[in-house]
């Protein structure tokens, strides 16, 4: 198996981020570069609000990455994108069948049933995809249901949808190159299959997900999803309480929240004590949101005995875990992605880069796409083969002597091989079969005594200057007409 390269982007809403990686024969990544770019407006709540923008950060990450030198000379051809904004979320669908008698269930009737499900979804969001949730066999659930048995079937799905207007905008990018396709994956989808375990998946957990503007929360119970709901609330609203209150440019509230911001006032020292009464509000607020979803999906802290698990940017706040950990009474962990994983690369830091390396490992374990052109062949200086006609070749392979020559008086007059007197008679070009250029000097006396042959040539007995080019240009051009004397002296019809 040749080693296959996977291009991704993540466009949110304070950074746009490209990766490019090559996966090896036995699934392990190794990320060749990762470029960066800060954006402030252009993306608001994970929706492109100015597509211009965006489109010149997304060349430039394009033309940053095709310029590495484990990439060039190829080309970008296919992009894998993250997909999310706080229109993303889930909806029940379901579907049955009955049979008159009992009948083994196949994959196929999980399909039939599949589609007849997002044929009776009522919805004006775009649907990205169906999960299974729950199968109900002559009305026991089933966990495993191809190959059950049964007369009647009932199957519920977990439709991830979303805004209309988000995937159009995201079309909407302008390429440099126009023939670049994207490749939508859905964020949280990639996350978990990154960062959760199996056992978490099983016993009931809540990744959540807090961005700059969005905060996601995704919910698993005994191996399937349940629930997925998106808050219009991030760590970019602590940031703006602190401008607001405090006065402060967007820089310096980013520098304060970063050097000395906690999510828990009691931790905070007496010099930072009126920035983190900002900050623990905010988070607290952020906090009682993330807690009243889960609520709202069904769930209680113990219905997830695996708890919280925390990614994002803005889950990075100092003391934010342990903030959400005393409100929830859940176990509460950061998302990490083990060393021992299949991502390597030179000075990779694992963690801070999570959302990208997620939709990367995404792509590289469900797609065969390759991202990038096939390297081109090296060039082979041309060989050219001499026939015995032709001794010379210019850069096109075609005869140098196939060309026109001309020869001026002075060369006439040069030529060791013209043994003929010129005396100041003009030459007459003659092209041979191999196309070479001659000199021939116009002898006269061989037409006046019947001579046809240039080797019995004679300079005595000479006619006039005029008859003798008269003959001459009739052999040379093979004139149709006779030759003789009578009508070459005829005037002309």
């Amino acid at each position: 198996m040749d080693t296959k390269y996977i291009v991704a982007l993540e466009i949110g809403s304070s950074k746009i981020k490209g990766l490019a990686a090559a996966v090896g024969e036995l699934g392990d990544i190794r990320v060749i570069a990762i470029e960066e770019i800060r954006v402030s407006d252009c993306v608001r709540y994970g929706k492109i609000q100015n597509v211009q923008e965006v489109s010149a950060h997304v060349n430039d990450i394009i033309r940053k990455l095709e310029n590495n030198p484990e990439i060039a000379p190829r080309k970008i051809t296919d992009i894998f994108v993250s997909l999310g904004g706080r229109s993303l979320s889930t909806v029940m669908a379901q579907a049955q069948a009955k049979f008159p008698n009992a009948v083994e269930i196949t994959a196929e009737t999980i399909d039939r049933l599949k589609r007849d499900a997002s044929f009776g979804l009522v919805t004006d969001k775009n649907n990205l995809g169906m999960l299974p949730h729950a199968f109900f066999v002559d009305n026991s659930e089933v966990k495993k249901i191809v190959g059950t048995v049964g007369t009647h079937i009932r199957a519920e799905f977990s439709t991830i949808v979303i805004s209309p207007a988000i995937c159009r905008n995201l079309e909407l990018i302008k390429f440099d190159d126009h023939s670049l396709k994207l490749i939508n994956v859905v964020r949280p989808i990639a996350l978990t299959d990154l960062v959760l375990t199996a056992s978490e998946k099983q016993l009931g957990c809540a990744l959540v997900d807090c961005g700059a503007e969005t905060t996601t929360i995704t919910i698993y119970k005994d191996d399937a999803l349940q629930s997925i709901v998106t808050l219009p609330i991030g760590s970019r609203n602590i940031t703006r309480d602190l401008m607001a209150g405090l006065n402060m440019t967007e820089e310096s509230a980013e520098m304060a929240k970063a050097r000395s911001g906690s999510a828990i006032t009691s931790d905070a020292s007496s010099a930072d004590i009126e920035v983190n009464n900002y900050i623990s509000a905010r988070a607290g607020e952020i906090v009682a949101n993330i807690l009243h979803q889960i609520e709202l999906a069904g769930f209680r802290p113990q219905s997830l005995p695996a708890g919280i698990i925390l990614t994002g940017g803005g889950a990075r706040l100092r003391n934010f875990d342990r903030l959400i950990e005393n409100q929830s009474k859940m176990p509460v962990r950061m998302a990490a992605i083990d060393s021992s994983l299949k991502f390597k690369g030179n000075n990779l830091d694992r963690n801070a880069n999570i959302d990208i390396l997620a939709i990367t490992g995404y792509a590289a374990d469900n797609y065969s796409v390759d991202c990038l052109t096939a390297a081109p062949e090296p060039l082979s200086e041309p060989t050219a083969t001499l026939t015995e006609n032709q001794t010379d070749y210019d850069n096109t392979q075609r005869p140098m002597n196939n060309r026109r020559q001309y020869i001026d008086d002075d060369s006439l007059l040069e030529d060791d091989n013209d043994d003929v007197d010129t005396d100041g008679s003009p030459a007459v070009h003659v092209r041979n079969s191999k196309r070479h250029s001659q000199k021939i000097q116009p002898d006269f006396d061989s037409y006046e005594n019947g001579y046809d042959d240039d080797s019995e040539l004679s300079e005595k007995n000479g006619s006039s200057l005029i008859d003798g080019i008269k003959r001459r240009l009739a052999k040379f051009w093979n004139d149709p007409r006779d030759t003789d004397d009578d009508d070459l002296d005829a005037p002309a019809d």
